[in-house]
């Protein structure tokens, strides 16, 4: 039973020690990379380092080799484009929300199976055909069989709205969302 626990121990101390060499490259790395200027690489990067790390309590998760391919990336002197490393800054989630522009009229994008969309107005019409683009910078969708709305992101808290009348392709209205942002409850809690 000792023996156990002295593995145990020592296994611990392995897993913190490789853990924490690994996370300590990658800060160097991106510090090096962002004062040199890399900026878009170095965001590239930790976006597809983020997509890849999966943590999970019943192993390591890989994360070692996933740090050190990042570091490896952020290194490297060749182009990221057309690359597994060439990600998006956008995600389908980041549609999700309350979006509204100045007058008051709003979009709310809700997600079960798929995007559910409905806007402001007389009896708050749900929207169909909805479609993302694959690189999650535009979405579209149909109101009716008269309208086409094409959204495109300015980035993850503003979009430009093109309102689209179909009958004659023309585009009738043109203007910017903006994502609400709700308080969280500890934001909340602070202000009471």
């Amino acid at each position: 039973m000792g023996v156990a626990c002295l593995v145990g121990y020592l296994s611990r101390f392995n897993y913190n020690a490789w853990y924490g060499g690994a996370s300590k490259d990658l800060i160097d790395t991106t510090i090096t990379q962002l004062e040199d200027g890399k900026i878009d690489r170095v965001m590239s990067v930790l976006r597809r380092l983020n997509l890849d790390y999966q943590p999970t309590y019943e192993n390591r998760a890989h994360y070692d080799e996933l740090v050190n391919e990042a570091v490896s990336q952020m290194k490297a002197d060749h182009d990221l484009q057309d690359t597994e490393w060439d990600t998006s800054p956008f995600t389908r989630d980041a549609w999700i929300g309350h979006w509204e522009n100045d007058t008051g009229f709003w979009i709310v994008i809700n997600h079960i199976l798929e995007l559910d969309i409905v806007r402001s107005g007389e009896n708050m019409p749900k929207m169909t055909n909805v479609v993302v683009s694959d690189d999650f910078q535009s979405l579209t969708f149909t109101e009716g069989d008269r309208w086409r709305h094409e959204l495109t992101f300015n980035n993850n808290y503003e979009a430009t709205h093109a309102w689209r009348d179909l009958s004659n392709e023309s585009v009738w209205q043109t203007d910017i969302l903006h994502k609400l942002i709700r308080p969280t409850p500890a934001f909340t809690q602070h202000t009471d």
